[in-house]
């Protein structure tokens, strides 16, 4: 698939991938870009856009119904492996366009093509560069929007004046006591 000599070249590849973190309430890795302001959770390839999902490290393609290529593993430096064998790395490299972005490329740099029916990885002949127009959102392919929506804000806290003292109570106990306080008569 991509040949010997794979391995001997793996320290320079790692030079250049960077350490994924964690995204707030996604199921996929976020990947910051050291040598720029980019941070980009799609990882493209020459015929589709993918996600490294966090909890098993596999690769999810997004492009059309998301599926999980079951065969796939990516390890802590960013070396993608298919099958058990190795099969690239992810990185961010310069598009079409100039910016930064993700990819999964073999260790010479060119983008790396998914079978459409396997998820077989296979080299190209084509660098990001002659990519334009790349995705780096994976929220505008990943088919549940539950996952990309920003969680409700939770209330402030509700002062409230009691006897010369500002007592905060819980946003529930507030309503509550309102309403007891409503009810209750004042005696003289």
């Amino acid at each position: 698939m991509f040949g010997n000599g794979w391995r001997a070249t793996a320290t320079i590849m790692f030079l250049v991938v960077p350490a994924p973190v964690w995204a707030q309430n996604k199921p996929w890795e976020l990947f910051l870009d050291s040598a720029s302001n980019s941070a980009c959770d799609v990882i493209n390839a020459a015929n589709a856009e993918l996600v490294l999902i966090s909890s098993t490290s596999r690769l999810a393609a997004v492009t059309g119904t998301d599926v999980t290529l079951e065969d796939t593993f990516v390890d802590e430096n960013g070396f993608v492996f298919f099958e058990g064998e190795p099969a690239g790395a992810l990185g961010f490299a310069t598009d079409g366009d100039g910016l930064r972005t993700v990819w999964w490329m073999t260790l010479t740099g060119a983008v790396v093509s998914i079978d459409g029916f396997t998820g077989e990885p296979s080299p190209t002949n084509k660098l990001p560069t002659d990519f334009t127009d790349v995705p780096c959102d994976a929220c505008e392919f990943w088919d549940n929007p539950d996952a990309c929506a920003d969680p409700e804000p939770e209330p402030p806290p509700v002062t409230v004046p009691l006897c010369g003292t500002d007592v905060t109570l819980p946003i529930g106990l507030t309503a509550s006591s309102l309403m007891t306080m409503a009810l209750v008569r004042r005696r003289r």
